[in-house]
């Protein structure tokens, strides 16, 4: 857990116009089914649309802004002489493929600390082919958790479709972890509202809203002294649950994605 945070914390400063553009985990899903609708058939307005109202986690309407935000940003190209509207195919530029495959990379160097047998992919993630097999994969398992949210996981769900909510309930947690304790384990935080709104680039009122949710979950309890707050033992619970699931999706995606290759290759 320590290294997935800390990881998404530190690609979150180092690539400002991925996170300028996708701020919530619902268009990093959307993003990352738009690389397995390349990787299976091809990326077109009409299948995006409808995977991702399948998903549940972002809607149609929202899924055309985020493709047209793709084409401005530079995340991907019109396939020339590949049909009109609708059904115009859309490829994503080697920049988007670099972005996502070193996002990727961050959960799997995570996973590799608890689940078995990722390395060798996690070494050949830059080969062209197996990227693409692992996202082909990857979006399957990906649209399925969308669509099937564990009840148990609902503050942590909810906070993930909202600007910058799960980067800044991993800033908070962070900011409490201690040498030799355990990770999101109870602990007092200073939290400034100010210094998490500019960080993030949300205003001040979503800071407190979100904290506000955090509360109402049993995860944040907030002291008596300005600023000062107390991480609940229910959060580490939460994301024992919330990662151990990521974990073993990862364990799935990479076997699932190793077969398909070794099946591609002959042997």
């Amino acid at each position: 857990m320590r290294a997935s945070v800390g990881g998404a914390l530190a690609y979150f400063h180092e690539n400002p116009v991925l996170h300028r553009n996708v701020r919530d985990v619902g268009r990093l899903i959307l993003c990352f089914v738009a690389l397995y609708l390349d990787a299976t058939g091809g990326l077109t307005h009409r299948r995006l649309r409808a995977l991702s109202g399948q998903t549940g986690v972002i809607s149609a309407g929202t899924a055309t802004a985020v493709l047209f935000r793709m084409r401005a940003i530079g995340y991907v190209d019109r396939e020339e002489g590949s049909g009109t509207g609708v059904q115009r195919r859309y490829v994503p530029t080697p920049e988007m493929v670099e972005t996502f495959r070193r996002r990727l990379r961050i959960e799997l160097g995570s996973a590799t600390l608890v689940v078995d047998g990722l390395n060798g992919v996690l070494a050949r993630l830059d080969e062209p082919e197996v990227f693409r097999t692992l996202v082909a994969v990857l979006g399957q398992e990906v649209i399925h958790a969308a669509s099937n949210p564990r009840a148990d996981l609902d503050p942590i769900n909810k906070l993930s479709v909202r600007t910058a909510g799960i980067l800044i309930l991993w800033d908070i947690i962070q900011s409490a972890a201690q040498p030799g304790a355990l990770f999101a384990s109870e602990a007092e935080v200073e939290i400034s509202v100010a210094a998490l709104a500019k960080r993030y680039q949300v205003s001040r009122s979503h800071v407190l809203s979100i904290l506000r949710d955090l509360s109402e979950a049993g995860y944040l309890e907030r002291l008596s002294r300005d600023g000062l707050w107390l991480l609940k033992p229910q959060l580490r619970e939460a994301l024992l649950t919330f990662f151990a699931i990521i974990y073993l999706g990862v364990g799935r995606v990479v076997g699932r994605a190793k077969a398909r290759l070794s099946e591609a290759a002959g042997d």
